[in-house]
């Protein structure tokens, strides 16, 4: 049994994940999307952005070498005090680790002499979340791999620092304090032992972003077998307290006494009555196989409805593509829309739409998602552009996932993300693999070669069939509003 830092990485995600990529049957992994290959490949990128900005600093490049080749020679370079080691690797006892970088400093000695060495991670993305200017929290599944490499240099050497660094998608060092993670990592190292070795079982929690992982058929076969509670919408890891007081299939959350688990014994954390009356309504939705719809709603009275969707890729913070169906009274529909060739074009892209916005000041603008309101502001803020427009926007906007799907409806699917609602109600896409993940991919694949015209061409189907698949949920409910 080996533990690396990816499996700190995954348990942050899934718990799960790390049982199954120690103990799964392999011929049950699906192939990795292709979403994921590209943040491999961003990743690489990354790092070698780095490295061609260090310019004469001496550098060990351990990259081509195999694992065990790569601990002997990383251990040598270590003890002759080499400057810098890129893709060394560290052993001790079951760990280990290949850090990006491993870097010799002299504020401190250690096993090997007046110098000890740390580990920095080059990363595709920033380590600290941002929120109005501030820094809030430094990301966990960053820290906890960069303070597994700590633990084992500590072994080898005796010493290790009271920080952490990473250095961030735009070439700066990030830095948090040690101390802020010591119990959970430790806690997390210790489960993730357990998994690995198979001493611990654990159990799938079905989520959206489960979509992207090599084992997420295997995982949905078995919630769906068991009747797991993660089957239903907004349970998550909810379902294991569900699981303590009894409630260990759907059919029981179907069946349970609301009343019951009010109060102790049996009182479920952090859930009160109301949330466990949706939990019980989503679950007999789901075992009848059919949705609810409950009346209540209404849609604006306008001559012209815009189905509104934004492509993006927040890994490089970049905005794409912004894509438009309208629909006039009679029922005419068109396909617009504005795209960025090229992240250079971001801001041009931008500021033509907010053309778009401004000549469009009756319309009302349906999206599924509260990404498009909060991206939009973004985007003002970085260019600079008319407030007015945007408020008035705001104004105009009717999200159908928020203000119509949750509060007006249940189904029987796990999520109420567009792909499961649209095709519930029999709409299909186009490609034979939809998704966002997959979209930011395709725009990856044609920027690095913009003669594919035929890769662009997809994105703005796909991102045209996102828009046509609200229009056919927008209709979906207007033809129940009556009923």
């Amino acid at each position: 049994m080996t533990i690396t830092a990816q499996d700190l990485y995954n348990y942050t995600k899934c718990a799960h994940r790390v049982y199954l990529d120690a103990n799964g049957d392999p011929a049950e992994r699906s192939e990795v999307s292709e979403f994921v290959k590209m943040l491999w490949e961003m990743g690489l990128q990354t790092e070698l952005e780095h490295l061609a900005t260090l310019g004469d600093t001496p550098l060990a490049d351990l990259k081509p070498l195999s694992i065990d080749r790569a601990v002997v020679a990383t251990e040598r370079l270590m003890h002759e005090a080499a400057p810098l080691i890129y893709q060394g690797a560290i052993r001790s006892g079951d760990r280990l680790g290949r850090p990006d970088l491993l870097v010799c400093r002299d504020d401190a000695a250690s096993r090997f002499g007046d110098f000890y060495y740390e580990a920095v991670d080059i990363k595709a993305g920033r380590g600290w979340d941002i929120r109005n200017g501030k820094r809030t929290r430094f990301k966990k599944h960053y820290a906890f791999q960069v303070l597994f490499y700590r633990e084992i240099l500590a072994e080898l050497q005796d010493y290790a620092p009271a920080s952490g660094r990473i250095i961030n998608m735009n070439n700066e060092i990030e830095e948090f304090a040690v101390a802020d993670f010591t119990d959970a990592f430790g806690a997390a190292l210790h489960e993730v032992e357990q998994l690995a070795a198979g001493a611990k079982t654990s159990e799938p929690v079905l989520a959206s972003p489960c979509q992207q992982c090599e084992w997420f058929r295997k995982c949905r076969r078995w919630v769906a077998a068991t009747q797991d509670p993660s089957g239903l919408f907004f349970v998550g890891k909810v379902k294991f307290d569900l699981k303590r007081v009894g409630l260990n299939t759907i059919s029981d959350v179907a069946d349970m006494n609301v009343a019951d688990f009010l109060d102790e014994p049996r009182k479920i954390p952090r859930t009160g009555e109301a949330s466990l009356r949706r939990m019980k309504r989503r679950a007999q939705v789901m075992l009848a196989g059919k949705p609810e719809i409950r009346a209540g709603y209404a849609f604006p009275d306008v001559a012209q409805e815009i189905y509104f969707d934004i492509e993006d890729d927040p890994t490089q913070d970049l905005t794409y593509l912004f894509g438009m169906v309208t629909r006039q009274r009679n029922g005419s529909t068109q396909f617009d829309y504005c795209v960025a060739k090229t992240p250079n074009e971001e801001e041009a892209t931008v500021r033509e739409f907010w053309d778009y916005l401004a000549r469009h000041p009756d319309a009302v603008f349906y999206v599924y998602s509260p990404k498009e309101r909060s991206t939009l502001r973004r985007l003002m803020q970085r260019y600079d552009l008319d407030e007015a427009i945007f408020e008035r926007y705001v104004e105009q906007e009717f999200d159908l996932y928020a203000d119509l799907i949750v509060k007006y409806s249940d189904w029987p699917t796990y999520s109420y993300g567009i792909k499961q609602i649209a095709k519930q109600v029999g709409f299909s896409w186009r490609d034979t693999d939809p998704s966002g993940a997959n979209s930011i991919a395709w725009y990856n694949e044609y920027t690095k070669d913009p003669a594919r015209s035929e890769v662009l061409q997809r994105i703005v189907e796909y991102n045209e069939d996102d828009c046509l698949a609200m229009i056919a949920i927008k209709d979906y409910f207007a033809a129940r509003s009556s009923v």
